[in-house]
């Protein structure tokens, strides 16, 4: 830490560092702000062992933020006094959005939406020639034809470089340790199947892990290891018929993915300005339609809605307190989120075609193959049966292309009750979390003040699910295995 703090006073010219402070990190990485004797503040980054990729994922980070925010940096641990990869910011100005968002009145809430649909329709604005992470070219060999295009021009021989891809899909769950082929790539297609080629290479060689998105055991789906396989060999016979036509949503773009109300800052004078975006560690060169296109502070977690129509006011007659706060709450988050997705289509329609796409099938399967060693096979295989109907309908199939699959009546009704014990665990989860409120644990993450109460509903919860679905010492044994809490 004094090191640390050595390094921090010399990237801004300070003579020492005079204080430090915890800041706000959050699963991945700590950081601490310093002060200097010269008045300077700075934000020290370090990243935690699951990060990402050692040394790719600190030095992807430097070159894809806006480089004037960076003082210094060190991405080779063991090389450097501080004995860690670190990163030294300039502190941005204004406040994290989740200090202000839930006191804004709505015409402010609608400059933030304003002022991120803005930002949003820059960032496609450059492209890039292949697909993976950003490097400075001091760190890598750029790939041959590596440039990016901004506002229509090529630039070439720049001092960023496209290579290995650091996205959290290629960290999560011990998959930063796989031997695969991490990029850069040129085509989408060899994107896609490097996904596919991972997926099965972390089957075969890693832990299953546990998972949140559904709660498994005997009345429910169990993760398959042979299903997963066979999904992914289907996937790969597919992958370029999946593909969209629409150049404007596959071309390869740089997104941040997590835009939470503590990355988004804000003037507190005047919250509808954006000052900065934090924590651009793990964003990637990627097809825009793989992108996020919501940011996560709109705490949007219904359905996908079915037009861009507002949703009616609610009748509140008669209800308690407690229910009439809800569902005010309730319809403010559905009518914003609706709101933002109005802006979307009218001043960013490229994005919003991202939107319509991510509603196909063809996009289902893309999806859930990114994640198939951890969820998604039951899904995915009932999704490619019902794809049969519609497989004509794809922009990348001929009318006179067979359906590559010829399922038997015992395989689609084997393949339905997957499905069916899926949703039901995907439903349980649902429910409980609906039950838990704030503390339910996402990504098995809570703050340390409620770290206690959370274990304890987790533990509730847990009897009940017992109580309500194990039969039997063997199935109540089974369903502890498949706890995702510890």
């Amino acid at each position: 830490m004094n090191s640390l703090a050595r390094v921090a006073a010399q990237s801004v010219g300070a003579a020492r560092c005079i204080a430090i402070e915890k800041y706000p990190d959050g699963m991945f990485n700590k950081a601490f702000l310093m002060t200097m004797d010269n008045g300077q503040e700075v934000i020290a980054k370090i990243p935690n062992p699951n990060a990402g990729i050692p040394h790719s994922t600190t030095a992807s980070e430097v070159a894809t933020m806006d480089f004037r925010l960076v003082s210094t940096r060190n991405s080779q641990a063991k090389s450097h006094p501080v004995g860690a990869e670190f990163i030294i910011m300039e502190k941005i100005e204004g406040v994290p959005l989740s200090q202000v968002w839930s006191t804004m009145k709505l015409p402010q809430k609608l400059q933030v939406l304003l002022a991120m649909t803005r930002l949003q329709k820059h960032w496609p604005n450059v492209s890039f020639s292949h697909y993976g992470s950003l490097y400075y070219t001091e760190e890598l060999q750029p790939p041959a034809g590596n440039h990016f295009v901004k506002d229509g021009k090529a630039v070439r021989n720049s001092s960023f470089a496209i290579g290995p891809a650091t996205g959290r899909d290629w960290c999560d769950a011990g998959r930063s340790d796989l031997d695969v082929d991490k990029g850069p790539w040129a085509s989408l297609t060899q994107y896609l199947q490097a996904v596919g080629t991972r997926e099965v290479k972390a089957i075969q060689s890693l832990e299953p892990p546990k998972t949140v998105a559904l709660f498994c055991g005997p009345k429910l789906y169990r993760p398959d290891t042979e299903n997963k396989l066979t999904a992914l060999a289907w996937y790969q016979q597919i992958v370029d018929a999946l593909i969209s036509k629409d150049a404007a949503i596959t071309r390869p773009c740089l997104w941040h993915n997590d835009l939470h109300d503590d990355n988004v800052f804000v003037d507190p004078q005047n919250p509808g300005e954006i000052t900065g975006i934090i924590d651009w560690q793990s964003c990637h060169i990627s097809p825009l339609f793989n992108h996020n296109p919501d940011p996560a502070f709109l705490d949007w977690d219904g359905l996908e809605p079915e037009t861009l129509d507002l949703a009616p006011r609610p009748d509140l007659c008669g209800l308690s307190p407690e229910d009439w706060s809800a569902a005010v709450q309730e319809y403010s988050i559905q009518n914003v989120f609706i709101a933002w997705r109005k802006l979307m289509h009218a001043k960013n329609p490229d994005l919003y075609r991202v939107v319509e796409f991510r509603r196909t099938a063809a996009y289902g399967l893309i999806f859930l193959a990114h994640r198939m060693f951890e969820y998604g096979e039951a899904h995915f295989q009932s999704l490619l049966v019902d794809l049969k109907d519609t497989w004509t309908d794809l922009p990348a199939v001929t009318s006179d292309t067979p359906f590559p699959f010829n399922f038997s009546e015992a395989e689609i009704e084997r393949i339905k009750m997957d499905s069916d014990g899926a949703v039901a665990g995907t439903e349980l989860v649902a429910e409980v979390k609906e039950k838990m409120g704030d503390l339910w644990p996402d990504k098995g993450f809570i703050e340390h003040e409620r770290y206690n109460d959370c274990k304890a509903a987790l533990n509730e919860v847990k009897g009940l699910i017992l109580e309500q679905l194990a039969e039997t010492d063997e199935e109540k044994a089974e369903y502890e295995r498949y706890w995702p809490f510890g």
